[in-house]
C-alpha cells in the first residue's frame, strides 16, 4: 500500500507524468522500429539492403515532414492535445501490425505511421517542459529525466522485443506499442500546460470578447488559435526557420545536429545487414545490442544532471557528439559481438548526454511562444540529415562492403565533432 501511495504521489507532479508518458511512448516506438519493422523485413521476408533502405526512407521522410508540422501544431494547440492524438494513432497502428497478415505493404504503412509518430511525439515532448516552467535549472533537470526515460526505453523496448521474438513470431512485437500507448494517453491528458504563449493568450482574449468562450472555459486555458489556412501554416513554418537562422546560438545548434547526424543515415539501412552478415547474429541480438546502447544512454542522460549550468554549452555538446563517433567506430570496427557491445555502450553515452543538452540549450534561447517551431526546426535538421545517405548507402555497400561503409560513416561523425569542438571554443562568448 505504501509503495502504491508513493507512486500516486510521484505522478501528482506534472514533470513526473511527462517523464512517465515519454517512457511509455518511446517504449512502443523503440520496440517496433529495429526488432519489429526492420526485423520482420530482414528475417521473415528476406529483404535485401535496397528494400530495408526504402523502408527506412519512408520512415525518415515521414519523420522529417511531421517534425516540421509538429512545431506550429504544438505552438497552436499545446503539446498535451498533440500528444494525445499521436498516442492514439500509435495504439491503432500497433494493433494492426500485430493482428494483420505480414506483408511489405503493411510494413511500409507501419514505417510511415511510426515516422510520423516519432516526429510529432518527440517534438512535442521536447517542447513540453517549457510549457510547465521557464526556470533554467528546472528545465535542465526535467530534460535530463525525459531523455533518461527515452534511454531506459531504448533498453526496455528492444530487450522486450528480443524476448518476444525469441519465443513468438516477430510480428507479435508490435503489440508492445499498442499496449504502451494507452496509459501514456491518460498521463498526457491529465497534464495541462501552466505557461500560455502570448499569442495564445491574445487569441483566447479575442475569442472571449467575441463571446465564443462559454462559462466553463473561463479558466484561462486557451483553445486553438484561429486557423489561418495553408498560407498561415506555411508562414508559421517559415517563421520557425527565420527565428532559428537569425540567432547565432540557435543556428549553431542546428548545424551541430545536421552535420553531426549526417553520416548516421547509413546505419539505418545497413545496420541489420551488419548483424546478419558480419556479426553472424540472430534477430534477438538486434534487441540485446540496442538495449546496451540504452544503458549507455541512461548513464549519459543522468550525467547531464551533474554538469554545472555554466558548463552546459555548445562545446560540451560537440564533445558529446565526438563520443558518439568514437563509440560507433568501436561498434562496427570488428566482427566481434563483444566489441560491438562496448561500442554500443560508448555510443549510447554520447547520445544520452546530447539529447537533454541540446534541448536545454534550445529552450534557453526561445520564448515559449515559438519554442515548438524552433524545436521542430532542430529536429528536422537532425532527421533530414539522416535521410540523404539512404540514397547512396546500398550502392556503397555493394561496392565496398557493409562494414567498410559503416566504419567510414562513424569516422566522418568523429571528424565533424572535432571541427565543432574547435569552432565552439573560439566562439564560446558570442554563442552564450
Amino acid at each position: 500500500m505504501h509503495s502504491r501511495d508513493s507512486a500516486f504521489t510521484l505522478l501528482a507532479k506534472p514533470e513526473s507524468r511527462i517523464v512517465a508518458a515519454n517512457f511509455l511512448m518511446q517504449l512502443g516506438l523503440q520496440a517496433i522500429y529495429f526488432v519489429g519493422i526492420i526485423g520482420c523485413a530482414t528475417y521473415d521476408l528476406g529483404a535485401d539492403a535496397l528494400v530495408v533502405s526504402s523502408l527506412v526512407l519512408v520512415l525518415n521522410v515521414m519523420l522529417v515532414v511531421m517534425s516540421f508540422v509538429a512545431g506550429p501544431l504544438v505552438d497552436a494547440v499545446g503539446p498535451r492535445r498533440t500528444l494525445a492524438v499521436t498516442l492514439s494513432v500509435m495504439a491503432v497502428a500497433g494493433l494492426a501490425g500485430w493482428l494483420l497478415p505480414l506483408s511489405y505493404g503493411l510494413l511500409y504503412a507501419l514505417a510511415a505511421v511510426q515516422g510520423a509518430a516519432f516526429g510529432v511525439g518527440s517534438t512535442s515532448m521536447d517542447a513540453y517542459p517549457r510549457f510547465v516552467s521557464d526556470d533554467p535549472r528546472y528545465l535542465q533537470r526535467v530534460n535530463s529525466l525525459v531523455y533518461t526515460a527515452t534511454s531506459v526505453a531504448v533498453i526496455a523496448g528492444p530487450a522486450l522485443g528480443g524476448l518476444i521474438v525469441s519465443a513468438l513470431p516477430t510480428k507479435c512485437d508490435f503489440a508492445i506499442m499498442a499496449f504502451a500507448s494507452l496509459p501514456a494517453i491518460a498521463l498526457v491528458w491529465s497534464t495541462v500546460e501552466k505557461i500560455v504563449p502570448s499569442r495564445q493568450r491574445a487569441a483566447a482574449g479575442e475569442a472571449c470578447a467575441a463571446g465564443t468562450m462559454g462559462a466553463g472555459d473561463g479558466d484561462a486555458r486557451p483553445k486553438a488559435r484561429p486557423a489561418g489556412g495553408a498560407r498561415g501554416f506555411l508562414a508559421d513554418l517559415a517563421e520557425g526557420v527565420r527565428i532559428t537562422w537569425e540567432s547565432e546560438g540557435l543556428r549553431m545548434l542546428f548545424l551541430i545536429g545536421f552535420l553531426g547526424f549526417f553520416a548516421y543515415g547509413a546505419f539505418d539501412s545497413l545496420e541489420s545487414l551488419f548483424y546478419r552478415d558480419v556479426l553472424r547474429a540472430g534477430a534477438q541480438w538486434m534487441g540485446w545490442l540496442s538495449a546496451i546502447s540504452g544503458v549507455g544512454g541512461t548513464l549519459g542522460s543522468l550525467a547531464v544532471l551533474r554538469i554545472p549550468q555554466r558548463r552546459l554549452d555548445m562545446t560540451a555538446l560537440s564533445a558529446m557528439l565526438l563520443v558518439t563517433g568514437l563509440g560507433s567506430m568501436l561498434y562496427v570496427g570488428t566482427g566481434s559481438i563483444a566489441w560491438a557491445c562496448v561500442g554500443q555502450l560508448v555510443c549510447g553515452l554520447g547520445f544520452g548526454a546530447m539529447g537533454p543538452t541540446r534541448t536545454t540549450l534550445t529552450q534557453a534561447r526561445c520564448d515559449v511562444s515559438h519554442v515548438g517551431r524552433v524545436t521542430s526546426v532542430m529536429r528536422v535538421g537532425m532527421n533530414s540529415a539522416g535521410v540523404l545517405p539512404l540514397f547512396v548507402a546500398p550502392f556503397l555497400a555493394d561496392a565496398f562492403g557493409v562494414q567498410a561503409v559503416l566504419f567510414g560513416a562513424s569516422t566522418m561523425v568523429a571528424v565533424v565533432a572535432v571541427a565543432f569542438v574547435a569552432r565552439t571554443r573560439t566562439r564560446r562568448e558570442s554563442l552564450g
